[in-house]
């Protein structure tokens, strides 16, 4: 069984305001904070690693700012509801997604996710957008399941392996993503990895970290599927 893991913002959909709104809103809500939350970069980190380093640079120690970690994801995700008919227009889905999902359908083939997002958030979004159904969320893995993304790979295996009843390789998958961080992830569980720049990483900076496979976007479904399926 080939398993492929994809990443969310950025590699399937683009969020261009409106769910970074809700973040920042929450994390200053849960943290009281008398500021908007300062800046730091989000690419390809988990929803909690990225508050833990905002909250560094508002003075908060990593232990104060864990103890207040689940008010934070409640009123994260309760937000993201509130605006879930709004996403759709927000967060389009990227060019070429709907067709190469479709198209890698098979009954080799599990579709799930590796991302940073918490696994509520990650079901909302792609609901909210309509491609939810392409991926079976009991196998793969989510900021909810480690702070740290290098960890998450593994954790994706171990979950196919026992819902599926079958021996998954570290070569068998497969990790989309648009960051270098996708890249360290899938080498770190010992994964191929596509990256494609449609995310805020340009092809140039992402072919620094070695990808197995570099796809401009999805744009061109064969050379997609190409890469994936490793042709």
């Amino acid at each position: 069984m080939r398993l492929l893991l994809w990443d969310v913002d950025g590699t399937l959909v683009v969020s261009q305001r409106l769910v970074g709104e809700v973040y920042i809103r929450a994390a200053v809500e849960a943290y009281d904070l008398q500021e908007d939350l300062k800046h730091v970069e989000w690419s390809g980190k988990t929803d909690s690693q990225i508050v833990l380093e905002a909250l560094a640079l508002h003075g908060w120690s990593e232990a104060d700012t864990v103890a207040r970690l689940d008010r934070f994801r409640e009123r994260y995700l309760s937000g993201l509801e509130a605006v879930r008919e709004r996403l759709v227009e927000d967060m389009p889905i990227l060019p070429g997604v709907q067709e190469t999902l479709t198209r890698l359908a098979a009954p080799d083939v599990a579709q799930s996710l590796l991302t940073g997002n918490y696994e509520p958030a990650a079901r909302l979004k792609l609901g909210a957008v309509g491609l939810d159904h392409h991926f079976d969320f009991r196998v793969g893995a989510f900021g909810s399941d480690h702070r740290d993304r290098t960890k998450l790979a593994p954790i994706a295996i171990e979950k196919a392996q026992r819902a599926y009843g079958v021996s998954i390789a570290p070569a068998d998958v497969v990790v989309i993503g648009d960051t270098p961080r996708d890249i360290a992830c899938a080498r770190a569980g010992g994964a191929r990895i596509v990256a494609v720049a449609t995310g805020h990483f340009s092809a140039d900076v992402l072919a620094e970290h070695r990808p197995d496979a570099l796809l401009p976007s999805l744009a061109d479904t064969e050379a997609a599927l190409a890469a994936i399926l490793g042709r």
